[in-house]
């Protein structure tokens, strides 16, 4: 092959690749020019929509009763076991603290002896009184007999009180239920040391009823000023997935707890359990009704994440104006009032709404625009030349409203 030949086919590969080259450049260009941006504008729809707060925690007994003991001892007999119903004053376990009721028999004795020694002495007070009045015994020898009189008196609630508390010492051995209930944890066992002071052991747990329970759940503090006592809430335990149950918060708690640098308030809710399902430990995942509105007015949570610089690329390209609000901040919250985009008359004019429920994809409107308004949505800006490409080339178009 001549080799002048060649080299004009190398030149003419050249000046085509150049040409295409120029050509596609222009066609994006022109494409850039009227059909790069798009956005699209909706009206708001009308629905129902309930904002839940999310929560876990764990049932327990709503009256749950700790059973100790106030005398230190050994257990010498347990009487009762786990899942047993008990009454009240039923002996659940009997100490032996070595000493039994003999405190009990001595201290008796001492009061029997100080009732007869006050016997004799208000005998002999009531004699020696008769003298003193008759005037046969001098005043100092009454008052000494009238001093031994009262010291009998005394001696007798001196002994009485300490047979009392005697009793009681030995009454304490018995263990008894405070109240009605089911034994939801025995935790002694037979042979056990019990103590009285410092920390004291814990011998039994008692819920009143376990149809009433109790769902201790912790809320997060962005969430927790949306709880209010009285909202109804359902919820979920491991055990029974399929299944949803109701609750009704009773009580917010004010104290703070912090785990892994999480603030959350321990919020307290009310759980029925008539068939005696639900146990005491289980994990719960709760949904709290904190907002419900039913055919109000809702838009796309997506709005309120439009970049503004976006939407000023796209007025520019399209020859659109763009009206701006002021940052505005509510005067009570500081916070910054909510605001979305809305299209009229070739305009993007910005407007201050307020918000309320917030379920899922939707946020619910109050005020600041009516179901009629065009509410722009999304806003796409070409300017990344792959992407512009890939809308030429797949022959995508634009425009109002898509």
């Amino acid at each position: 092959m001549d080799e002048s030949i060649f080299k004009n086919k190398i030149i003419l590969s050249l000046l085509l690749i150049i040409i295409i080259g120029f050509g596609s450049y222009y066609l994006i260009k022109k494409r850039n020019s009227q059909q790069q941006i798009n956005f699209k504008i909706e009206k708001p729809l009308i629905k129902d929509i309930t904002q839940w707060v999310d929560a876990t925690g764990t049932l327990q007994a709503k009256d749950e009763i700790t059973v100790g003991s106030l005398v230190a001892g050994k257990v010498e007999k347990i009487l009762v076991d786990d899942n047993d119903t008990v009454k009240k004053d039923q002996v659940l376990t009997i100490l032996d603290d070595g000493i039994g009721d003999s405190g009990v028999k001595r201290f008796k004795g001492v009061v029997e002896e100080a009732k007869a020694y006050l016997k004799y002495q208000t005998a002999f007070y009531n004699r020696q009184k008769k003298l003193y009045k008759s005037g046969q015994l001098s005043k100092n020898t009454f008052e000494e007999i009238e001093q031994g009189y009262e010291i009998a008196k005394a001696k007798l609630i001196q002994a009485e009180a300490e047979l009392e508390m005697r009793q009681k010492e030995y009454d304490n051995l018995f263990i008894k239920s405070p109240d009605n209930g089911i034994v939801i944890s025995k935790r002694v066992d037979l042979g056990q040391m019990i103590t009285s002071r410092l920390q004291a052991t814990v011998l039994f747990l008692i819920a009143k009823d376990l149809r009433k329970m109790e769902a201790n759940v912790a809320v997060d503090e962005a969430d927790v000023g949306l709880v209010k006592e009285n909202q109804e809430a359902v919820f979920t335990v491991d055990a029974f997935p399929r299944d949803v149950f109701k609750a009704k918060v009773r009580q917010i708690r004010y104290k703070a707890e912090i785990i892994d640098n999480v603030v959350t308030y321990a919020t307290l809710l009310d759980v029925t359990n008539p068939n005696l399902r639900l146990r005491p430990g289980m994990t719960t995942s709760v949904n709290i009704k904190v907002l419900e509105a039913n055919d109000t007015m809702v838009v796309h949570n997506k709005i309120f994440r439009i970049s503004k610089e976006s939407l000023k690329q796209t007025a520019k390209a399209l020859g659109y104006n763009v009206q701006m609000l002021p940052k505005v901040k509510d005067k009570i919250t500081k916070t910054e009032i909510p605001t979305l985009w809305v299209f009229e008359e070739e305009t993007f004019k910005q407007k201050e709404v307020e918000t309320g429920a917030i379920e899922g994809r939707y946020t619910q409107i109050i005020s600041g625009i009516d179901k009629a308004t065009d509410v722009i949505t999304e806003v796409t800006d070409f300017t990344d030349k792959k992407e512009m490409l890939m809308q030429i080339f797949k022959g995508a178009g634009g425009g109002i409203g898509k």
